[in-house]
């Protein structure tokens, strides 16, 4: 399976995870990481610990930003930097692009499923 981590500003991580689940259902196997009093170093640590402790476990990693260019971009470009494992980055995402990542990540690999999500995004804009 696919490890989600789901990151941004206040809220809004929180929300849209619970929000998928109220529509689909209790998820397992996700990290979400608000910027919230953290500083970029914290953020770091944080999702250092996240890849660390389910890594045992998953091949994979989706890390979901809220926008491009965030306090939380940074971090994450450093840990990608110094990490082995297979990380796929979007920024940007909304509820349509949680859902299918959701349902569709025991299903596919993570390159198919990146590009999945992307099509998926863009599509639940009109």
């Amino acid at each position: 399976m696919i490890h989600g981590i789901f990151t941004g500003h206040a809220n809004l991580p929180f929300e849209i995870v619970n929000t998928c689940e109220t529509i689909i259902g209790k998820q397992e196997n996700y990290t979400i990481i608000t910027n919230t009093d953290l500083s970029n170093d914290d953020i770091y640590k944080l999702l250092e610990k996240s890849l660390k402790e389910n890594g045992k476990n998953n091949k994979e990693f989706f890390i979901f930003i809220d926008f491009y260019g965030s306090s939380v971009s940074l971090p994450i470009i450093k840990l990608i930097q110094n990490s082995s494992n297979s990380i796929f980055i979007l920024f940007g995402y909304n509820l349509p692009m949680i859902i299918d990542f959701f349902i569709h990540r025991t299903k596919l690999n993570g390159e198919k499923l990146y590009r999945k999500l992307i099509e998926v995004g863009k599509r639940g804009i009109r």
